[in-house]
């Protein structure tokens, strides 16, 4: 699992700031060292005292000045550098666990990735050092804000104006990532930092917030197979691929886009996908069911939203967005914030048409996720008439019911072919109906063996009036037309439910 609190950059506020005595709550000058009423050491003294590391220069470069924050796996400092007017963070793995060797793995890891990946969404690796008492550390740029995680405990949950632009520059920085082999494999609210950005945009109002990704503790690297030996699951639950919760080294660039689009999730709903309930269980929902709709949470969510998340969280992979830019692509279509200068004020003709092809892809996104359901209703009451009555078809040639009794006989068969096939809809679109991709995908293989099926018929009937009218006999037989129409139905399904379609295009690229 991950390090969801030692890992987190926190605000730099100055050591000199104002302090409040712990004893008697009075508020005093930051360059005051106790409290005049009870002589109470100002609480950074009292860490600096307690840990050791406090004042040590690592490197030559860094000295330690005070402590960030703390996690089960490691505690943040912040230090100042003693050549040039600059401070950094300071990650120091706690001692008790420097000898453990996974855990030092992990951290090896995590430099590894971090050094690979440059963007302005990911913390940047400044050095790997090593204190006096030989325990690693890595020292990354220091920044300002707060984690995503902190916001939402605050506010609770985010509007969709406010969200998406966050969502998109996480989708940059995982894109980022997968350009060099590295796949995090544990996004989630507490890793993802807000920068403060205090430059106005147009009209006064504040532009969105630069976001950082960090702790690569479990990310895959492409040329790093020691960690895909193992059946162990890592990462969090709350936010973890199904093909993840299963093992860790399944875990793909597909992964992170369904982390990505659950973190989008929480920040619209104020909940992450499955509700709070305990790591197991949550990982058996991710298994087998699909999050409640995001609408159903927070019914001010667009539709078009709605169905960009459940996309990017399909549990088949091959449903699933295929990539990190592809869904930051799908987001920019629901992305209304104004234009950042003045000087964009002035539309041009092509600002103009990209803002055409962007209302287009949301119109897009839309009516297929309202459509959705409906179609997926009609598919499955058509194609289980269509069964019923190729059934009914098929025994009336094959028997040839000269009395009421096996016409009555065909009849039941047919209504229970009708009922049989209409049950199993309901027990494939159930788990499924809260997701409109999903239940597209659930009920593709049945359209696609209606449409066959239909086609081949009607072409066959169309062959027979035309021989019956220039050659007076028909080339084939009443049976003969359904069977061939049976078989290409059943062609039809097995050629999307095998997805033999995709192997194809695969062996013919």
């Amino acid at each position: 699992m991950g390090d969801p609190a030692g890992d987190n950059q926190r605000d730099a506020t100055p050591a000199t700031s104002a302090w409040a005595c712990p004893t008697c709550n009075n508020a005093y000058p930051g360059d005051f060292t106790v409290c005049p009423r009870d002589a109470t050491p100002r609480p950074d003294l009292l860490v600096a005292a307690a840990d050791p590391l406090i004042g040590e220069v690592l490197g030559r470069t860094y000295r330690i000045v005070r402590v960030l924050g703390e996690g089960g796996m490691a505690r943040l400092y912040e230090a100042e550098h003693l050549r040039i007017d600059a401070r950094y963070a300071v990650k120091v793995i706690h001692d008790d666990l420097s000898r453990d060797p996974d855990l030092l793995a992990r951290f090896e890891r995590e430099a590894r990735a971090a050094a690979r990946i440059h963007s302005e969404h990911v913390v940047r690796l400044v050095d790997v050092l090593r204190t006096q008492d030989n325990r690693p550390c890595l020292v990354t740029e220091l920044l300002e804000g707060e984690d995503l995680q902190a916001m939402l405990d605050r506010v609770k949950k985010l509007g969709v104006a406010e969200a998406i632009p966050i969502a998109r520059q996480l989708c940059r920085a995982v894109a980022a990532a997968h350009a060099v082999g590295v796949v995090h494999r544990d996004l989630k609210p507490s890793n993802v930092f807000l920068c403060r950005n205090p430059s106005p945009g147009a009209g006064g109002a504040t532009d969105a917030p630069l976001v950082k990704v960090f702790d690569f503790g479990v990310a895959k690297l492409d040329d790093d197979d020691k960690l895909t030996r193992t059946d162990a699951v890592m990462g969090t639950a709350a936010y973890m691929a199904p093909e993840q919760a299963r093992r860790a080294a399944d875990a793909g660039p597909l992964a992170d886009v369904y982390s990505t689009s659950a973190v989008l999730y929480h920040m619209l709903t104020g909940a992450p996908p499955y509700g709070n309930v305990p790591a197991f269980s949550r990982l058996a929902l991710v298994l087998h069911e699909e999050p409640a709709r995001p609408r159903s949470l927070e019914p001010a969510i667009p539709d078009g939203v709605e169905a960009v998340i459940q996309h990017a969280m399909a549990r088949d992979q091959a449903a699933r967005v295929a990539s990190a830019l592809e869904l930051e692509a799908q987001l920019a279509a629901f992305d209304r914030r104004p234009a950042p200068t003045a000087a964009s004020v002035a539309i041009t003709a092509a600002a103009g048409a990209r803002s055409d092809a962007r209302d287009a892809t949301a119109t897009e996104i839309v009516v297929r996720a309202r459509v959705a359901r409906p179609i997926a209703g009609f598919v499955a009451a058509a194609s289980s008439l269509a069964a019923g009555a190729w059934l009914a078809a098929l025994l009336a040639v094959l028997v040839a019911p000269s009395s009421g009794g096996e016409r009555a006989l065909i009849g039941v068969i047919a209504v229970a072919a009708i009922a049989g096939v209409a049950l199993l809809h309901v027990r494939m679109l159930r788990p499924a109906w809260r997701s409109a991709p999903a239940v597209i995908r659930h009920i593709r293989p049945a359209a696609r063996a209606l449409v066959a099926g239909g086609l081949t018929f009607g072409a066959l009937e169309l062959v027979t009036a035309g021989s019956l009218a220039v050659f007076g006999a028909p080339p084939l037989g009443a049976g003969t037309r359904v069977i061939l129409a049976g078989v290409a139905a059943c062609l039809g399904l097995a050629w999307q439910s095998f997805r033999l379609d995709d192997r194809l295009r695969r062996r013919i690229g």
